[in-house]
């Protein structure tokens, strides 16, 4: 082995004993599935207000009104 391949060996060694290990690749998939998850979501949401844009226009307001006052609740206290 040459000593840049040594140093490459030492260097993988020193990332794999001090990375996430396990806990890494879970957290990966997690996020790799919440992503996809969120993703899916927008694009029915997407195809819904392209089927019903006035029933969208409604529903938004209305989650608009209720974020708002649930703001106005938290910031009194």
């Amino acid at each position: 082995m040459s000593k840049d391949e040594k140093e490459i060996h030492r260097l993988k060694d020193q990332l794999r004993s001090e990375g996430g290990g396990p806990i890494a690749e879970y957290s990966n998939q997690a996020a790799a599935w919440l992503l996809a998850e969120v993703q899916n979501l927008v694009q029915s949401v997407r195809g819904f207000t392209e089927e019903r844009p006035f029933i969208s226009l409604l529903l938004a307001f209305q989650l608009g009104i209720a974020v708002g006052r649930w703001g106005a609740r938290r910031a009194k206290y």
